[in-house]
């Protein structure tokens, strides 16, 4: 089916019978060593319809009456999504997804992956959200499909060799190498971070002596395999699934809950270790190292606010732009997430 789901199941688990099961996470993360391979429903970031021509159109249903045991007047409308996707996730550094109907690259971000919040629910009740569980994007979007598709062959598009077939991918050292076909060429992609801020560094091999190239990158042209780092734009930010929490008064406790609820503790420890982001143990009114500034600023009330607001507006030495997505939270769910930080240690 197309950018739209009527199925009912999700399979929300690893591909590779070798992998570990996914725990229970609303925001899993997989790691620069070990990515995480998703196979689900993944977000549309309204994609065009030029980049679908493989897919079917997902179709209206009947409504359905449990308790009648048959159907009722009205339409049930396709939830949105893609449902044919395989989503992978570096950390924080890179995640993409690749759209095995398409056998192609649809989207690529930083700063997260997705919150499975919808479809998972909450971690006490486990109820799913009814008619809309498709994960929530977390993160940087820097690069997302359009029109034919950008492998090119002989100058052409592989779009014009005939039907794309996916035929499945294989791990090596852990990072997924995505296999298909276009006409009687084969080809194979594999997608790693990049050291530049929104980009990722593609290698793309086919079994054609034609020359291989991506519509749009200068330089990209080779026999056989090409190597080359996608540098993107930013063209959207996503802070996840949108919750109400019902916060009417700050606190410590409700800061905690936001804490772990939006996923910061994937990149922030609470002992002061290390982790993809800095950590907000003994941080509050401690001095802090700034990219670009020569002397260091005190963690604050009004650092922290902005820290979350706008992340890249003070990057702390030593850790990249582009990592943390900025969160419009309501004002009661700033002081709480400053108020639990402002907890975890207080300067000597």
């Amino acid at each position: 089916m197309r950018k739209s789901l009527t199925l009912l199941c999700l399979l929300c688990l690893p591909l590779h019978a070798a992998e570990p099961w996914l725990p229970f996470d609303n925001q899993p993360m997989g790691r620069l060593d070990r990515p995480l391979v998703l196979r689900s429903y993944l977000p549309d970031p309204d994609l065009e319809d030029a980049v679908f021509p493989q897919h079917d159109a997902a179709r209206k249903v009947s409504k359905y009456n449990p308790g009648l045991g048959a159907d009722v007047p009205g339409e049930v409308q396709p939830v949105p999504g893609l449902a044919a996707a395989i989503g992978v996730n570096f950390g924080p550094a890179l995640s993409y997804v690749f759209d095995t109907t398409e056998a192609r690259l649809m989207y690529a971000w930083q700063g997260g992956f997705v919150d499975m919040t919808p479809y998972w629910g909450d971690v006490q009740k486990g109820s799913r959200v009814s008619f809309d569980y498709v994960p929530r994007l977390v993160g940087t979007m820097f690069y997302k499909a359009a029109g034919k598709d950008p492998i090119e062959l002989g100058g052409k598009s592989i779009s014009e060799l005939g039907p794309r077939v996916f035929t499945g991918y294989r791990l090596e050292k852990g990072v997924p190498v995505f296999e298909f076909s276009a006409g009687a060429t084969r080809f194979t992609l594999t997608l790693k971070p990049s050291t530049k801020p929104l980009s990722c560094d593609l290698v793309l091999t086919s079994s054609s002596d034609a020359p291989l190239g991506w519509r749009g990158i200068d330089g990209t042209r080779a026999t056989g395999k090409l190597r080359f780092t996608l540098a993107g734009t930013e063209l959207a930010k996503f802070q996840g699934y949108q919750r109400d929490n019902k916060i009417t008064k700050a606190s410590v406790s409700a800061g905690e809950t936001l804490f772990n609820q939006y996923g910061c503790a994937a990149c922030h420890s609470i002992d002061g270790s290390k982790s993809h982001g800095p950590s907000v143990g003994k941080l509050a009114g401690h001095k802090v190292e700034i990219e670009g500034l020569d002397q260091p600023v005190i963690a604050d009330t009004a650092y922290l606010l902005e820290s979350i607001k706008a992340p890249n507006a003070k990057i702390v030495k030593g850790y990249p732009p582009n990592y943390m997505p900025p969160f419009g939270l309501p004002d009661v769910e700033y002081d709480s997430l400053i108020l639990y930080i402002q907890s975890l240690d207080k300067p000597e």
